[in-house]
This record gives structure tokens, sequence and C-alpha cells, in this order.
């Protein structure tokens, strides 16, 4: 599992949530419906991770996260899950 940064996994489990699993540019970054925004920065730790596809690939607009985010979000989720279990 690759290891991401605090917001880049806060960043990852918004999108996966997200309807379609997309977060979408605003004026104060990348967000899903009535969430956190997410800078630039964050959704390139994603990118450079090979995590979402940029929607145009120039200036993009939107985020997506591709199977592999995807699966990321759900082992993140998983492992989440076990560690509140066994505490």
């Amino acid at each position: 599992m690759t290891t991401l940064q605090p917001k880049a996994q806060a960043a990852l489990l918004a999108a996966y949530h997200a309807p379609n699993h997309t977060l979408r540019r605003t004026r104060g970054g990348y967000t899903a419906p009535a969430g956190e925004p997410y800078s630039v920065r964050v959704i390139n730790w994603l990118d450079h991770a090979y995590m979402v596809t940029l929607e145009p690939a120039l200036f993009p607009k939107t985020v997506t996260l591709n199977a592999r985010g995807i699966a990321h979000a759900e082992q993140l989720l998983a492992s989440r899950t076990s560690l509140e279990k066994a505490s």
C-alpha cells in the first residue's frame, strides 16, 4: 500500500465518498459537495501516486478516482475499521 500524507488520505476518502468519486475545482480548491477544500498540492500528491484522473489534463476542473485510487481508499477504510475494532 502506498504511503500518503494525512491530507492526501483525507482527500482520497473525500473523493471516495463523493458522487462518482469526483472532486470539483472551486475557488478554494478541490472539494466534494459541502466538503473541505483540498489544495492543488494535495491533488498533485494523488496524481503522482497514480490514484486519480484529472479532467481536462491541462487545467483540471475535476479529479476522479481511478481503480487504483478506489482500491487504496477501500484498504484505508478497512484498516481504520480494524483499528477501531481492536481498541
